[in-house]
């Protein structure tokens, strides 16, 4: 097997009394982007200084392309950090600011670095704003800078430290899909840290969640909203339905469950050491169930009344009322004015029902 870029072995950090990050074990492959996702206080961001070398773990190892960088200082790393601030000088200009970090680059002419800054200006398509100061361009153009600068040394690895934060939603999206094309052109392994679940789906080839300094779990975006590990990581990465359950048995690669708050029985995917008469957790997504006027040919239905509605355009949300809970249900709009139920449909009586496949198990 390849040795991994990116090496992290039981890396921990403690302040005084309090535990930032415990026994964290990561490995990153080369030209990767990968996330660390969690709220706030969970790590990330101690993990991330840590690879920096603006703080040393306290027990641990990192290696980074087979090189053990414990005690490297920050300026003699192949690692670049990019702030949530950008920490662009507001004195220079666009191509002052991109060509900061080459000032004291050994080896590089003055026409070599003027032709980097014109090839990291090009990358993030900034070239004819050169000679303009951060004032007079945009947020998201600010963003390239910080971007570009970063790129200049043509580091081995970038860190970046929530890089979304400061754009408005439409911005985001749009610099999230810019970030990829530009990751793919160059090779550059990415390291990001957010709190955005929908950032961190978008971005990354892999994310690693975490909750008070330990890694709940790593996956593709795939694996860590289809399969959760945890009830913490299905309720953290998107929304969820959830209910106790108890295992009534297991049968040609599913499981028969008992959940009272759906009234009757539920028949889910399989889930590997659960046992007969075992309580987990039954886990349904919003978007996994659909909603109809008629009952269903369906493995799993129940019958409820909708309480409200909101109407986002694209689709709208459902609550559901059963006899023993209250159900989301996403559905899409797929037709103008489609906005789903009107008022006087409100305490009819609906259907839900959902495949065996998209109800997951949780054992933790």
């Amino acid at each position: 097997m390849e040795e991994p870029f990116l090496r992290i072995e039981g890396v921990s950090k403690v302040f005084g009394a309090f535990q930032a990050v415990s026994n964290v074990s990561l490995t990153v492959g080369k030209g990767e982007i990968f996330s660390l996702l969690g709220g706030s206080g969970c790590g990330k961001t101690t993990l991330l200084r840590m690879l920096a070398g603006f703080e040393e773990p306290t027990s641990g190892s990192i290696f980074l392309d087979g090189r053990d960088i414990a005690g490297v200082p920050p300026w003699e790393r192949p690692v670049h950090m990019m702030f949530q601030s950008y920490a662009i000088f507001p004195h220079m200009t666009v191509a002052a600011n991109v060509g900061y970090g080459l000032k004291h680059e050994e080896g590089l002419t003055k026409q070599q670095r003027a032709a980097r800054v014109a090839e990291m200006l090009d990358l993030v398509q900034l070239t004819p704003f050169a000679h303009r100061k951060p004032h007079q361009i945009s947020g998201g153009q600010r963003q390239r800078v910080a971007l570009a600068r970063a790129l200049a040394r043509q580091p081995k690895l970038l860190l970046l430290d929530e890089p979304l934060a400061a754009l408005d939603k439409k911005l985001r999206e749009h610099t999230q899909f810019e970030l990829m094309s530009i990751q793919e052109r160059t090779g550059v392994t990415f390291i990001v840290v957010t709190h955005d679940q929908e950032e961190a789906m978008t971005l990354s080839d892999r994310i690693a969640v975490m909750d008070k300094g330990q890694v709940k779990q790593v996956g593709t975006p795939t694996e860590i909203y289809e399969y959760p590990n945890s009830r913490f990581v299905a309720s953290f990465i998107g929304s969820v339905n959830s209910f106790e359950a108890r295992v009534i048995e297991r049968t040609g690669g599913f499981l028969r469950l008992s959940v009272p708050g759906l009234g009757g029985e539920v028949v889910a995917r399989d889930v590997a050491g659960v046992v007969e008469g075992q309580s987990v957790t039954l886990a349904v997504r919003p978007e996994k169930i659909t909603l109809s006027k008629e009952r269903p040919e369906a493995a799993n239905t129940v019958q409820g009344h909708v309480k409200d509605l909101a109407y986002f355009g694209k689709d709208s949300l459902y609550r559901v009322e059963l006899p023993g809970a209250l159900l989301q249900v996403h559905a899409v709009n797929a037709r103008r004015g489609d906005e789903g139920l009107r008022v006087a449909d409100w305490y009819d009586a609906v259907w839900l029902s959902f495949d065996p496949g998209s109800a997951i198990v949780l054992v933790d």
